[in-house]
């Protein structure tokens, strides 16, 4: 017995000082590189930003018409605004509003950059409830107001500003660079990023690397970490909304069957919502926890930095908050819930469609077969919307583009941490994956819990400061090259 316990006390021993080693060779994965001045690129990107603002290019359905008038207008405006952007650079139009611009390097053998955006913008709910009106462009002392000031006129507008002064200074790329905006990335851009993709895929491109919006510079979101957060993201998540259905006979309210479309409907709901989701700390979430891990405390480190052994109770930490628990598992969210007309009517049909985010490492169709086993009902149909999509490949960080987005980063966000990660939503970018594994999703914005609120929601707006920087990063990304 004296020699198990002592057996088991070595065993622990050794544990602790495995554990203990790995916390401390945990070494930070950020880059030094000198900072550099800020560049003050003045009141007139203001201008610029607002007045695109106040174009409304908004994308109102799949099926729904297309507001060529302000798509149009939009055009003249970004035409009339950067002069050596529109006389320097190839302009190519698809599916009459998506546009992509080629700035020729001089070097014809080095891989090209895709810098992307896009121009389109979802409709302003309850514009009454806005400080200020959505299309306004209102600016005061600090901010700049209105629908796709976050989401994503920012990021092209600051491409923009920025190409603009580099022509003005006379520059010239050694690599090729590509601008590609497309006009219906809210719609899953099918009419814009995927035509131009395949265009470019139809041409033989292959790009050193690709970066698109996406993630952002967090403030006060990540727990244990009091610095800002550039997060980059290197994959997304696939997205489903799956749909059930139920008919039955109906009859009146007074003489009820034991079972109706609605009483059928709600226990595949219940049984549907209690499916286990897959979770995993894998792919760009390992890469996160690597590059985040040894920036926090020291109780934290020792969990990171053995993740290995730990990877149930990061799980079950993450989990404990709806942001969380959306970075490690496949989510399941009812959306929409249709049944009935009169209270005293027995509805013929029940309906509802849950919205699925689906981790990498799984399928819709492997999700289906889950729900389609759980339910085990053949009164209850399912059908997947037409819009799903697949989880994307995770792009490496061990690749030069990564470090010059990096690069930029530091130069401009020195206090910043840097950090990959999992998108949750999905971007234009997905349509790019044959044109290059090295796709990266980061808008260089300072947001903060409440601005993730006003994304897609009310009083949308930016901070002019973080505006000014969006500039600088690009500029210093296109000379970093």
């Amino acid at each position: 017995m004296k020699k198990v316990l002592l057996t088991l006390l070595g065993l622990i021993i050794t544990l602790l000082v495995v554990l203990s080693f790995r916390a401390a060779v945990f070494s930070s994965m950020q880059k030094k590189e000198k900072p550099l001045k800020t560049l003050d690129f003045g009141q007139a990107p203001i201008e610029h930003l607002s007045k695109a603002i106040a174009i409304p290019t908004i994308s109102y359905g799949q099926d729904l018409p297309v507001d060529s008038a302000a798509f149009k207008r939009y055009h003249q405006f970004l035409a009339e605004t950067y002069p050596l952007v529109h006389s320097r650079l190839r302009k190519e139009t698809f599916s009459s509003f998506s546009l992509l611009y080629t700035w020729e390097g001089t070097d014809k053998t080095l891989k090209p950059i895709i810098l992307m955006a896009h121009m389109d913008v979802v409709p302003a709910v309850d514009p009454a409830t806005w400080t200020y009106p959505p299309f306004s462009g209102k600016t005061d002392d600090s901010f700049i107001w209105g629908r796709g000031s976050l989401d994503d006129k920012a990021s092209m507008i600051s491409i923009l500003e920025a190409v603009e002064k580099l022509l003005a200074e006379k520059y010239q790329p050694e690599r090729t660079l590509y601008l590609a905006f497309g006009h219906d990335e809210e719609l899953s851009g099918k009419r814009g990023a995927k035509v131009m993709a395949s265009i470019l895929e139809k041409r033989g491109i292959k790009a050193k690397y690709i970066l698109d919006e996406g993630m952002a510079i967090t403030q006060g979101m990540i727990p244990m970490v009091n610095r800002p957060v550039a997060l980059i993201g290197t994959s997304e998540k696939g997205q489903a909304s799956v749909t059930l259905s139920v008919k039955m006979e109906g009859g009146h309210s007074s003489t009820p069957e034991k079972e109706t479309a609605i009483s059928v409907l709600s226990k595949a709901m219940e049984k549907t919502l209690a499916i286990p989701m897959k979770t995993g700390i894998e792919g760009s979430v390992g890469d996160f926890i690597r590059y985040i891990g040894p920036e926090m405390p020291w109780y934290a480190k020792i969990l990171f930095a053995n993740s290995w052994i730990f990877k149930k109770t990061i799980i079950s930490i993450y989990k404990k908050t709806a942001s969380g628990n959306a970075l490690v598992s496949t989510t399941a969210a009812p959306t929409i819930l249709r049944a009935g007309e009169k209270a005293n009517v027995l509805s013929t049909q029940a309906e509802a469609v849950i919205n699925y985010r689906i981790l990498p490492g799984e399928t819709s169709a492997v999700l289906l077969g889950k729900i389609k086993k759980a339910i085990s009902d053949d009164r209850v149909k399912l059908s997947i919307d037409q819009g799903a999509s697949e989880p994307t490949q995770v792009s490496p960080v061990r690749t030069p583009g990564f470090q010059t987005i990096q690069r930029a980063i530091r130069q401009v966000y020195p206090e910043a941490i840097i950090a990959p990660t999992l998108m949750l939503a999905s971007s234009d970018s997905r349509n790019y994956s044959r044109i290059s594994r090295n796709i990266y999703k980061f808008a260089p914005l300072y947001v903060n819990a409440k601005d993730m609120t006003r994304i897609h929601g009310i009083d949308e707006r930016i901070a002019k400061n973080s505006f000014n920087k969006a500039i600088n990063f690009y500029y210093r990304l296109i000379r970093n090259q």
